[in-house]
């Protein structure tokens, strides 16, 4: 079997400010569970080890910002690195 893959992004402000502390969890077809993290200081995030040829569904959630497109569907079958999030003005 091939190694895992990886998902990560940025949740930001409509003007590109890092959202600290905001909630992403993945779902998917073969995991048993949701994944949830935490963004970092400046916004980001990653889920690593994810199998590929599966769709993935992130969801970003925050106390503080709203987003007019909080979820997004992924296949995964290299690398993502731009799965962001861009809160409402």
């Amino acid at each position: 079997t091939s190694a895992g893959r990886s998902i990560s992004g940025r949740v930001t402000t409509a003007d590109g400010q890092g959202i600290r502390n905001a909630k992403v969890e993945i779902t998917g077809n073969s995991l048993a569970e949701p994944l949830v993290t935490t963004t970092g200081s400046f916004g980001y995030f990653r889920f690593e080890d994810l199998p590929t040829g599966e769709t993935y569904v992130l969801t970003v959630n925050s106390q503080r910002y709203t987003f007019s497109t909080p979820s997004r569907v992924i296949t995964l079958v290299d690398n993502v690195v731009d799965a962001d999030f861009i809160a409402d003005p």
